[in-house]
C-alpha cells in the first residue's frame, strides 16, 4: 500500500473514531438537550436561533390523504384513493379507482410502489400500488399488517397463522416463521430484521418486538409501555418514540435496541418528525392542552395543534427554528425532505405544504 493510501486509510479511521467519541459523549452527557430546550421553550429572542423563516407555500389545492416522493415527482392519494404525481407546476391522475375508508398508505423504499390499508376497520384490505404501471394489485387474503423492505421492493406481511416475504413482481411468497398475532404495526428495519409492535393506546400498554429473519428469533425490545409509538432513521440506528407515565406523554430518542439515549423536555409526535442525520426536523407543538390524552386524541382527530417547525442538531445539543407562522395555523404531519424543501401534511386543512430551507 503506497503513502497516499495509507494516509486516505488513516482519514478514515480518525473521522469514524471521531464520530463515534462524539456519540458516546452526546449521550453521556448529563447536561445533553440543555441548549435544544432553551431554543424551543427559551426566551423570545434564543441566542442560538435564527430569524423565522415564512416561506410556507401550498403544494396543491387538493386535500390528501397522505403523499410520497420518488426522484423528482411528488404523489399524493386523496381521501377517496385517486392518485395524482406533481411535477412542477402539472399535476397527472395516474389512477381514479375508489378506495374506501383508507387507513395508510406506505412508499417501498425508492417510492416506486406503496401499500394501501384499506377498508378499515371492518375488512381491512392490502394492495400495492405501482407508478410506473400506474395499477392496483392485491395482496393476499387475511393479511394483518405489511411493510416494505428498507432496500428493495419485497415486503413482509403477516397474516392470521404466519410471517412471510412476498415479491410484488414475481407475486411469489415465502414463509418466515409461524406466528399468530391480533392487529399490529410492522417495520422492516434493516435486512434482517423486522419490529412488530401492538397498536399504540394510552390506555393500553404495548410492546416492540425484533424478528430476526435469519434466525426466526423474537427478542423484546420495549415491555409494555402505554401509548407507545415509534419513528425509525431510514439511515441510522435510532429512533424516536412517544409513551406514557401516568398519562403524562415523553418524546425520547432511542437506539435500535430499545434503550432511551436522551428525553426531550418538548413532546411530539413521532410522525410529525423526520431524520436527517445527525439532525432532526420536527414539528412541535406551541402548547399541548391539559388533559389531551397522546397518542389516542391525535390518531381519532380530538386535538389539534398549533406547530413550530424546527431543525434539532442532536450532535451539537442546538435548534433552529425554521417557521412558526402568526397568519397560517400549521399542525404539521409526516415530514419529508423533498430538494431544498420540507414537505409536509397540514393537518388543520388536510393539503400538503412545503417549507423552503
Amino acid at each position: 500500500m503506497n503513502l497516499k493510501k495509507i494516509v486516505q486509510v488513516s482519514i478514515i479511521i480518525l473521522v469514524v473514531i471521531g464520530i463515534s467519541l462524539g456519540i458516546y459523549l452526546f449521550f453521556n452527557n448529563p447536561t445533553t438537550l440543555d441548549n435544544v430546550t432553551t431554543a424551543i421553550f427559551g426566551d423570545d429572542q434564543p441566542t442560538n436561533t435564527a430569524p423565522v423563516i415564512q416561506e410556507i407555500n401550498l403544494v396543491a389545492e387538493n386535500e390528501i390523504f397522505d403523499y410520497w416522493v420518488s426522484n423528482n415527482f411528488i404523489y399524493y392519494i386523496t381521501k377517496s384513493g385517486e392518485i395524482v404525481r406533481i411535477s412542477n407546476s402539472s399535476q397527472d391522475v395516474l389512477n381514479s379507482q375508489t378506495l374506501n375508508k383508507l387507513n395508510k398508505i406506505e412508499p417501498s423504499f425508492d417510492g416506486s410502489r406503496i401499500i394501501a390499508k384499506f377498508n378499515y376497520p371492518n375488512l381491512p384490505t392490502f394492495s400495492t400500488f405501482s407508478v410506473s404501471t400506474g395499477n392496483w394489485t392485491p395482496l393476499p387474503e387475511g393479511v394483518i399488517a405489511a411493510t416494505w423492505s428498507p432496500n428493495s421492493n419485497e415486503l413482509v406481511y403477516l397474516d392470521e397463522s404466519s410471517l412471510n416475504i412476498y415479491n410484488p413482481s414475481t407475486q411469489k411468497t415465502t414463509k418466515v416463521l409461524n406466528m399468530t398475532q391480533k392487529e399490529v404495526d410492522l417495520d422492516w428495519v434493516s435486512s434482517s430484521e423486522v419490529f412488530l409492535s401492538t397498536l399504540p393506546s394510552i390506555d393500553n400498554n404495548s410492546s416492540l418486538w425484533s424478528i430476526n429473519l435469519n434466525t426466526d428469533r423474537l427478542t423484546k425490545l420495549i415491555n409494555e409501555e402505554a401509548g407507545l409509538m415509534m419513528n425509525w432513521s431510514k439511515t441510522d440506528e435510532l429512533g424516536l418514540k412517544l409513551h406514557n407515565e401516568k398519562r403524562t406523554a415523553f418524546t425520547s430518542l432511542v437506539s435500535m435496541d430499545g434503550n432511551t439515549l436522551a428525553t426531550f423536555s418538548f413532546v411530539t409526535m413521532p410522525s410529525k418528525c423526520i431524520f436527517d442525520s445527525p439532525r432532526i426536523y420536527c414539528a412541535i407543538p406551541n402548547d399541548i392542552p391539559e388533559g389531551v390524552a397522546l397518542p389516542d386524541d391525535y390518531l381519532k382527530r380530538a386535538t389539534y395543534f398549533d406547530d413550530g417547525l424546527y431543525l434539532i442538531d442532536i450532535s451539537a445539543d442546538s435548534a433552529t427554528i425554521l417557521s412558526n407562522p402568526d397568519d397560517l395555523l400549521i399542525d404539521a404531519d409526516h415530514l419529508e425532505l423533498f430538494g431544498e424543501n420540507l414537505l409536509f401534511k397540514n393537518r388543520i386543512d388536510d393539503r400538503l405544504y412545503s417549507l423552503s430551507l
